[in-house]
């Protein structure tokens, strides 16, 4: 298995255009997304759906096979309650409940200080909270390992080299002229690169390095509404991470040159932030045209005359639980969903009538046998006028 020497003379071409463009469009989102004002619930629903992507996704690289929901089921559970999924996964749910454990460290310790620069003892937490409690062979939480390892494809250096590669790591991260040159989303990258090189701990150290990745970017403002990282793109692209890994030591650092070149690694990492960042815009759009809908259908039905009628109350709580969730027609028409609650004592027949004056109002409409909320009309009131 090949060495590859860690070596602090890292090379990014700033003239690179598609470089500089990601970048631009990365900027560019945050800052649109820092400055959406969201009720604290829709924030919380927000964060809470970029959390549990980014847990699936930083254990999922690692080999662990976790939905969606079992995380969020997790991440519910009490730490009183009983396992969630069982004992044959209990390691699963550990690193789960460790990575979690983790980003709110990293939220914490950014909200109470939110200039303070990556230390060694940010890297050692961060490393401790991910392997808390899990029986990894020769792993010590937050102690730097005292044996070999290998790293991917590749020998990682020795344990006598490790202090010393990770002094020099936060004095290259502090102290260099890159500090001052490069964007703060590249340094994240870099720094993300280095440590998982280095491979300082035992074990868990992917998941450390694209923690402190993400505790770069949340300090620099890049993923404030909401914690959210780079691990959910690296997981749906594992092959193509490692391999840029792989490329970034063997091709564009290779041992012949004293740079190493993280312009195409950089690349990669990037286009994926721009796309998880694109992802969180296009979602909070939805939400905030989901808030929207409903102010809008009371105005509509304010105007008309029926919002202080009983009927015209009916219809609005008709339009707002279809908002998100379709209603299936025949359940409804069967009593058998939620809604049909409105309708207590009416006969189907009232329904009809209430749902053709919303689709009227274009407020609803039906498609495929459900009943959904028009939350697109709200397109009217976001688009500019050339589109």
């Amino acid at each position: 298995m090949p060495r590859w020497t860690v070596r602090f003379h890292p090379y990014v071409d700033l003239r690179d255009t598609e470089l500089l463009g990601l970048v631009a469009r990365i900027e560019a989102i945050a800052g649109l997304l820092r400055d959406v004002p969201l009720p604290p619930g829709l924030r919380r629903d927000i964060d809470r759906l970029n959390v549990v992507r980014a847990v699936r996704g930083t254990t999922g690289i690692e080999g662990a096979n976790l939905t969606e929901d079992e995380v969020g089921a997790i991440l519910d559970a009490g730490p009183e309650d009983e396992p969630v999924l069982g004992d044959a996964r209990a390691r699963e749910e550990a690193e789960a409940r460790n990575a979690a454990r983790a980003m709110d460290y990293i939220r914490r310790t950014v909200n109470e200080a939110p200039e303070q620069d990556l230390t060694e003892q940010h890297v050692r937490e961060i490393h401790w909270l991910t392997t808390d409690g899990i029986d990894y062979r020769r792993n010590v939480p937050g102690a730097y390992r005292d044996h070999p390892v290998t790293a991917g494809d590749y020998q990682a250096p020795s344990p006598q080299e490790v202090g010393d590669l990770m002094a020099r790591f936060f004095a290259w991260f502090s102290e260099s002229r890159d500090r001052d040159r490069w964007p703060e989303c590249i340094r994240a990258v870099a720094a993300h690169f280095y440590l998982i090189s280095i491979h300082p701990f035992g074990d868990g150290n992917g998941r450390t390095s694209r923690a402190v990745e993400s505790f770069l970017l949340y300090r620099s403002g890049i993923n404030s509404l909401g914690f959210y990282s780079l691990a959910n793109f690296y997981y749906l692209h594992r092959p193509e991470y490692l391999e840029m890994l792989t490329r970034a030591r063997f091709v564009f650092g290779r041992e012949d040159s004293e740079f190493v070149d993280l312009t195409e690694f950089s690349k990669f990492a990037l286009g994926g932030l721009r796309d998880e960042l694109e992802l969180v815009r296009t979602e909070t759009a939805g939400f905030l045209r989901s808030l929207a809908i409903a102010d809008y259908a009371r105005e509509t039905l304010r105007k008309d005359g029926q919002l202080r009628s009983r009927v015209g109350e009916r219809q609005l709580q008709l339009v707002r639980l279809a908002i998100g969730s379709p209603i299936p027609m025949a359940a409804l028409r069967r009593r058998e969903h939620a809604a049909a609650a409105l309708y207590a004592g009416a006969t189907n027949k009232t329904l009809t009538r209430d749902i053709n004056a919303l689709r009227e109002q274009a407020l609803v409409y039906v498609a495929n046998g459900q009943l959904h909320a028009n939350v697109a009309l709200m397109n009217q009131f976001t688009e500019s006028p050339s589109e």
